[in-house]
This record gives structure tokens, sequence and C-alpha cells, in this order.
């Protein structure tokens, strides 16, 4: 089974195969475009926000904490070595 072209799609295409560029719109256009697409967007609830902050606070520390730690112990290492 073959493909069908873009030609037999209703597509026209530029001569290095491309889909041909989009008219420029205006500020105004793409403003009115960015807040009909924000609209569309499932936003998270309070909840699950505050949810999801936690989670990253408490990952965040729990590296940061375990980042620590091997510091003191290569710390500790070096000076055993070079100390």
């Amino acid at each position: 089974m073959q493909a069908k072209s873009a030609e037999t799609k209703g597509e026209h295409r530029r001569m290095d195969g491309s889909p041909p560029r989009r008219e420029r719109t205006s500020v105004a256009q793409f403003l009115r475009e960015v807040r009909l697409e924000l609209r569309r967007v499932n936003w998270p609830s309070r909840r699950e926000v505050a949810s999801y902050s936690l989670v990253v606070l408490v990952a965040v520390s729990l590296i940061t904490l375990f980042i620590a730690l091997i510091d003191q112990l290569f710390g500790q290492l070096v000076l055993q070595v070079f100390g």
C-alpha cells in the first residue's frame, strides 16, 4: 500500500518538500489565540498545586541533605589522605 502524497491530500508543498509558510498574523490575533489556548488548558486545583509543591520541597531537601553528606565524607577523606 502506497502512502498518499501531499498533492493528493490538497496540500501544496514548496520545492524542497517542506510545508508552505503560514501568513504572519497581527499581535492582536496572536494574543487572542494565546487566550483561547490558555482557556483549553486543564489547570491543576489549589490542593494539587500544594501537594505537588510539598513533594518538590521534600525531594529537594532530601537531595540537598544527601549531597551535603557526600561532601562531608569526601572532605574528611581528602583531609585523611592529604592532611
